[in-house]
């Protein structure tokens, strides 16, 4: 079964090679957003998860595209 703690281990894996000492504290926020979200999930908590997720997600080198990600497919839109 897929979790958000699997999820961030594998984005840190994918990401070791351009995240910095500098990103450190938004991946340790990431971290304890995704232990969270694996015991009780909450729209605010989601929501919360998907900005630093971008956000490190955004310090990747070449092109990034607003198109949307897997994460736009947990988020409910109205």
């Amino acid at each position: 079964m897929a979790t958000f703690k699997y999820a961030v281990r594998k984005f840190k894996t994918e990401a070791k090679s351009w995240l910095t000492d500098e990103d450190f504290p938004a991946l340790i926020a990431l971290e304890n957003m995704a232990k969270a979200l694996d015991e009780k999930m909450t729209p605010a908590l989601l929501s919360q998860y998907g900005l630093a997720y971008r956000s490190l997600l955004k310090r990747k080198p070449g092109e990034v595209t607003e198109d949307g990600d897997e994460l736009d497919d947990l988020i409910p839109t109205s």
